[in-house]
């Protein structure tokens, strides 16, 4: 009997020491994470980058987030590279990430530059430790004169899903990782239609942002967006709403 109880005191202790050397790990993890976003209006409506910082922040992470970003719209990540202002502030300052997001046509309509600048960007942040998450992005309201051209496939559900092929494929080639925010918003119109993620043209809404930032803390600190303490502005049950289809969506190229 004494045996068995020392074999359970034993298996208890080594328990907790196992969850407190987690716990750690994760705090560690969250501790000085630094983002720098490169991309165009789609990030600097309702200021995604600070949004994110506060999620992080308000989340059970408490994660003390660095942001910078440069933005300008409309811009690919071909503007972006011949610029020099985004390879110039990777080089300075060494992030820990590099979220790219392009055009919101591009992939579709200059997928070869996409494609190839995009892999620039992953080399010249693979040489600083710098790990390139891919903001995959929305598809176009109906009624966009993008979708006259055929690259577009011609409605909002099919040019989506050219969208998700498109970034999960160059996720898988050139090693970067996904954060499926398109499919997010796919998720959302079907679980909670009443959410509006635009704001009537291809922009987001406060709630579309709110969404891609629960996406994106997701995919950086691979944890549950649900419990994060900051609502974006948000009611809280819409926030709470858009948590949990963070949390849902498949990911499926590398992380």
């Amino acid at each position: 009997m004494r045996f068995a109880t020392i074999q359970s005191v034993s298996r208890n202790s080594w328990i907790c020491f196992t969850l407190f050397v987690l716990t750690l790990a994760a705090k560690s993890a969250a501790a000085g994470v630094s983002v720098l976003f490169v991309g165009n209006s789609l990030l600097y409506m309702n200021d995604l980058p600070t949004q994110f910082k506060k999620f992080a922040a308000a989340s059970s992470l408490r994660a003390e987030v660095d942001v910078r970003s440069i933005t300008a719209g409309g811009a690919t990540l071909s503007d972006h590279w011949k610029r020099g202002e985004a390879l110039a502030q990777l080089r300075e300052w060494h992030p820990k990430f590099l979220v790219l997001q392009g055009q919101s046509t591009e992939p579709l309509s200059a997928a070869q530059n996409f494609s190839y600048y995009a892999r620039l960007f992953k080399d010249q942040a693979d040489a600083l430790q710098t790990r390139t998450v891919l903001f995959a992005t929305w598809s176009r309201p109906a009624g966009d004169p993008f979708y006259k051209e055929a690259v577009s496939g011609g409605s909002p559900a099919e040019m989506q899903t050219r969208l998700n092929s498109a970034y999960a494929s160059l996720a898988q080639n050139i090693g970067a990782t996904l954060a499926p925010i398109g499919v997010a918003f796919e998720q959302a119109k079907r679980d909670a239609p009443t959410i509006h993620l635009r704001d009537g043209t291809q922009h987001p809404s406060p709630a579309g942002t709110y969404l891609a930032t629960a996406v994106l803390f997701r995919t950086i600190f691979n944890s549950g967006a649900l419990g994060s303490t900051y609502y974006g502005g948000l009611p809280e049950t819409t926030a709470h709403a858009l948590q949990r289809i963070a949390d849902t969506v498949p990911f499926t190229a590398k992380r």
